[in-house]
């Protein structure tokens, strides 16, 4: 998206200065993506904004703008004129397909269009030795990978665990030792201006927090179905692992219990999918089809499906900017395992060598950009990405 803000963001320049002839820097043509989809993919202001300099109507000018882009630009499908000087373009499919596998292929994850800042996110514990039990653990990790995904956006992030009563422990330390760049204070004031995470038993310890405060509610586990009465973390961790259980506990939506069945491992669901398209593109590498060489995307080439992976694999930004938005970790890991669901759906459906050559390149072409995006995501959420399972 941001290369075709770029282009644009040149051709309107270019335009405005053929209708008006003003001189104009191109940071000075703002592009913006509408909150409604029937504005378009992209919309500009720039006539409202060179109306008064130029002593034009902003309609009048918008029209003129128009009409020099119109049946130009290959990558365009449709600019309308709207309210009272707004451009609006309407991008060919085809060429938003490309430009978000492009973006993949090329890692550019992080080209998001924000006011990065520093940020501070904290959590509120009664005792140090809170962060040992599931709910406590629970605030933490919704708390840490928040901070992750601030820290994939641009931010520079500070996380902060505020203790009423600070107790030495060494399973605290052990269990913190699996965590980077996290602070412990005793300081109240560290609570201002920070997005806080709290348990519903901690919320009145301290009164110092602003509107950006989040309860976040307790945790149940599961054995076959039968409910495991009064489990601690160090038998959950002992038993899952610390991967699964820290992924595990950031697997629900904040005011919602979280939810551990013993017995289903929810982050081998999104860690397997990797590992399989890594399988299939390198056993048909051997047999001569070599993803890194296939060139062009053939949109046309895949179905439904693979339509819906295409179109949701195109929804990153969004979801990790929603994320931000509503300080919610949750959204990402919704989103990947949204992912994965349509992935096992193709795998289970597909017989790669009954396809086409040219099908199967091409859909090899999606599946390696996947790929990508999953390891990406596992990477931010901290856990690990294996070649085999």
């Amino acid at each position: 998206m941001i290369k075709i803000k770029r282009k644009l963001k040149k051709i309107l320049m270019e335009a405005s200065h053929e209708v008006t002839n003003a001189a104009l820097n191109i940071e000075e043509v703002d592009i913006q993506i509408p909150r409604k989809k029937d504005f378009g993919d992209f919309s500009s202001n720039i006539a409202m904004k060179l109306a008064g300099k130029v002593n034009m109507n902003p309609l009048e000018l918008a029209n003129k703008i128009n009409n020099r882009l119109i049946d130009r630009y290959d990558f365009i499908e449709d600019i309308r004129v709207m309210g009272s000087g707004f451009i609006n373009f309407y991008i060919k499919k085809e060429s938003l397909i490309k430009e978000h596998l492009k973006m993949i292929e090329d890692r550019d994850f992080k080209e998001l269009e924000i006011d990065k800042k520093n940020i501070k996110i904290s959590i509120i514990l009664e005792r140090s030795r809170n962060i040992l039990t599931l709910q406590g653990f629970r605030v933490f990790m919704n708390m840490y990978y928040l901070g992750n995904i601030y820290s994939f956006a641009g931010y520079k992030v500070r996380r902060i665990v505020l203790i009423k009563d600070y107790d030495d422990d060494l399973s605290i330390k052990y269990l913190m030792s699996n965590f980077k760049d996290v602070e412990v204070t005793l300081d109240e004031e560290e609570l201002r201006d920070s997005i806080t995470f709290c348990s519903s038993l901690a919320q009145g310890l301290f009164t110092n927090i602003d509107g950006r405060r989040f309860i976040v509610e307790g945790v149940r586990i599961y054995r076959n179905g039968i409910e495991v009465y009064n489990p601690t973390l160090i038998d959950v961790i002992n038993g899952l692992g610390i991967d699964r259980i820290k992924y595990t506990l950031a697997n629900e939506v904040l005011t919602n219990e979280a939810v551990i069945e013993l017995t289903r491992d929810n982050l081998r669901y999104i860690q397997y999918p990797y590992s399989r398209i890594g399988s299939i593109i390198k056993l048909l590498k051997k047999e001569g089809i070599d993803v890194e060489n296939i060139g062009e995307f053939n949109e046309k080439l895949i179905n439904v499906l693979e339509n819906e992976l295409l179109k949701k694999m195109a929804d990153f930004k969004t979801v990790i900017m929603d994320s931000i938005n509503q300080n919610q970790p949750y959204r990402l890991i919704k989103y990947v395992n949204e992912l994965s669901e349509i992935f096992y759906r193709i795998n289970s459906s597909t017989l790669f060598r009954q396809l086409s050559h040219e099908r199967l390149r091409t859909l090899l072409k999606l599946l390696s950009n996947l790929k990508i995006l999953i390891e990406e995501i596992l990477t931010i959420l901290e856990v690990p990405v294996y070649e085999r399972m």
